[in-house]
């Protein structure tokens, strides 16, 4: 499945090794309208998008014109048309062609045409996006300017041949149907998982959604609502996929993967203790997940509590067992509590209830032996 992201922005992309680019204009073909980056640096193609296995994205930028008008037959990850910077990034249809290729979007400055009753394929599921450029919907229009996907024809110039849509609807809908899947992830352990459907484009209003899920432990879901709320996750990843199904029953799918952290439970709370002076005593607490821990002590009341460290008075200050030794009569009163951190660090602490210290006095009695004299 495939992630889709409409949003950005042709300039914005990070770049990656196997991107293309156009440095002139002419045909998709010739390799000498292109740059390719190599990981440091852009350098001249030796072969066009989509030529050779390993293309990924491919922009169409710098007022540069391309035309298409053949079947490219290796994949590529995605085709951004238009930069955004004033001038027009044109993608011309001018024969009957096919891309392999998940979306094809047309940016700020971004401009399609077929500039003949030709065909443009694109895989099943595929999206053309709108996303601030233009589709040419303008006359001659004809039904036999087609936007086939998959093996339906989606959309032609007019509307007619049995499409569901006119290159004016893809206008004025930001693009064919599509999903752009979200989510609230990372979340902590405890928390929800809420999903994100992200609908756009022609018939994305009453559409229907099916979303599936797998993650650890054999983990599976499903649901049929737009936007599901997922609860009762254990911590590991987990990846969720949505399909949206227009009316006419075309439909296109995305994945979207989510993090669930490690979080912890406070099972046991420490309880009050009662010790003799000059003897020692434990506080201890339980707790679910893989916590560390951290003992804190007030002396005045539970007003302000500061932490603990191991030495001649107290052990086991970052343990779930703090042991307190020598008891004095100045320990009693104390509060005693411990901050509880999950291991992840990413999902927040929490704080044990407070546990009375009581300190007593051995009541000591004397016996007194009197002795008799008896006189004889």
């Amino acid at each position: 499945m495939l992630v889709i992201l409409l949003c950005v922005l042709g300039a914005s992309h990070a770049q990656e090794v196997g991107d293309f680019r156009s440095v002139g204009s002419g045909n998709w073909t010739d390799s000498g309208n292109w740059e390719t980056y190599n990981g440091t640096a852009w350098v001249g193609a030796s072969s066009y998008p989509g030529e050779v296995p390993g293309t990924n994205d491919v922009y169409i930028i710098g007022g540069a014109t391309i035309d298409l008008g053949s079947a490219i037959p290796s994949a590529i990850s995605g085709l951004f048309v238009g930069d955004g910077t004033g001038g027009t990034d044109t993608l011309r249809i001018t024969t009957t062609a096919s891309l392999n290729t998940p979306l094809i979007d047309l940016q700020t400055g971004g401009f399609a045409i077929w500039t003949q009753n030709v065909t443009l394929t694109l895989p099943s599921g595929a999206v053309f996006a709108i996303t601030g450029g233009t589709l040419d919907d303008g006359n001659p229009c004809s039904a036999a300017k087609r936007l086939v996907i998959g093996s339906q024809i989606y959309s032609t110039c007019n509307g007619g041949a049995g499409a569901d849509y006119s290159f004016a609807d893809l206008n004025s809908s930001g693009g064919s149907l599509s999903v752009s899947p979200g989510s609230n992830s990372p979340i902590c352990e405890g928390n929800n998982l809420n999903l994100f459907a992200n609908p756009s484009g022609a018939g994305s209003a009453g559409a229907s959604f099916s979303w599936v899920g797998n993650g650890p432990g054999s983990y599976s879901f499903s649901s049929s609502s737009q936007d599901p709320v997922v609860s009762g996750l254990v911590p590991g990843n987990y990846t969720f996929t949505v399909t949206i199904t227009e009316t006419s029953g075309f439909n296109t799918s995305a994945s979207v993967s989510t993090e669930v952290l490690p979080g912890v439970a406070i099972t046991t709370q420490p309880s009050n203790q009662q010790g003799v002076a000059g003897s020692n005593l434990i506080f201890t607490v339980a707790a679910s997940g893989t916590p560390t821990y951290q003992w804190q002590v007030s002396t005045n009341g539970g007003s302000t509590f500061t932490d603990l460290s191991d030495g001649s008075k107290y052990s086991g200050s970052q343990t779930n067992a703090l042991q307190v030794g020598s008891l004095q009569t100045s320990d009693n009163g104390n509060l005693y509590r411990v901050l509880v951190q999950p291991a992840s660090g990413s999902c927040p602490q929490l704080v044990s209830d407070s546990a009375l210290l009581t300190v007593v006095v051995p009541t000591v009695l004397s016996n007194r032996r009197i002795t008799y004299r008896v006189n004889q």
